[in-house]
């Protein structure tokens, strides 16, 4: 692909969202407290704060859903929906007392998306220098775009249909 065909672009960005939810069940981060030795005074407890997360039950993903567009530092119920969604698998942040960061719908579709962009892009050359001015920057808007301007619901319900 050569030419930056939006309709084309923002069909597949809709793939990869279907693609994750039948990739992945959905999980819900619950906030924990786990304790460990203090790596300097061997007479304190620290702890980290990264949480857990424990698979979703229906009842759960439909509160979520229900609740959609109530918090408002998102740009959009599908953003809100990506972002709550996670799946068992964590990175490490190296992060003093929260030493995990989970991964939710929302990492995987940015991931999914970057690979796709640069498998089909030439959007460096080998030293790391920017071929193609803007080109990343006009992919990535697309996916903003279609995040802030694309309705939840087809994706809520693909993914209401893992309980039955």
């Amino acid at each position: 692909m050569s030419v930056l065909d939006k309709q084309e672009i923002t069909l597949i960005i809709s793939n990869l969202i279907m693609k994750i939810i039948e990739q992945h069940s959905p999980y819900q981060w619950v906030k924990t407290e786990e304790a460990f030795p203090h790596p300097y005074k061997l007479d304190r407890i620290s702890y980290d704060y990264s949480g857990e997360v424990k698979l979703m039950t229906k009842e759960e993903f439909q509160e979520i859903v229900a609740n959609l567009g109530k918090k408002e530092w998102y740009s959009s119920k599908l953003e809100e929906l990506l972002e709550s969604l996670y799946i068992n698998q964590w990175t490490a942040t190296y992060v003093s007392n929260c030493g995990k960061s989970w991964i939710n719908y929302m990492n995987l579709l940015q991931d999914k998306f970057d690979e796709w962009k640069y498998k089909h892009f030439q959007l460096y050359d080998e030293d790391g220098n920017e071929v193609n001015e803007g080109l990343e920057d006009r992919l990535n808007q697309i996916l903003y775009d279609f995040i802030e301007n694309t309705s939840h619901e087809i994706y809520s319900k693909k993914i209401l249909k893992k309980w039955g």
